[in-house]
């Protein structure tokens, strides 16, 4: 079985944003089983999207051996689980939102990549 390094966007601009961000930590440990580090959430201001509220983002970067085939479902299911409903995007709310940034140094969302926050926590992360 191989061992694949990912990166995943953390985001939510739920009220109670760090609550999120933990169940969001602690089942992807659970869904993802390897060794995994977190940078620190910081709060951004909303891209190209409504309601105006800030986000509270962080980045992790998980060895797993789950194949690249059953990232993204997991991350969906993740998502549901945590309560993101496609209304509540509507009503620019978003619970929680999962991206997987990255599979072994293939990149997947190249803007978000780019992004100053996701940048800072690649460093921060030694990335």
């Amino acid at each position: 079985m191989s061992t694949h390094k990912i990166f995943i966007g953390l985001g939510t601009n739920a009220e109670y944003g760090s609550l999120m961000l933990q169940s969001a930590r602690r089942k992807l440990g659970i869904a993802f089983r390897g060794e995994q580090r977190f940078s620190e959430p910081v709060q951004t201001q909303p891209v190209d999207f409504p309601g105006g509220r800030l986000f509270l983002n962080q980045v992790a970067v998980i060895e797993t051996t789950v194949p690249p085939t059953l990232m993204r479902s997991l991350l969906k299911g993740i998502e549901r689980e945590l309560g993101r409903k496609p209304e509540d995007v509507q009503e620019g709310i978003v619970k929680i939102d999962l991206d997987l940034l990255s599979v072994d140094g293939q990149i997947f969302k190249a803007e978000d990549w780019q992004r100053d926050y996701v940048q800072a926590a690649l460093a921060e992360l030694g990335a």
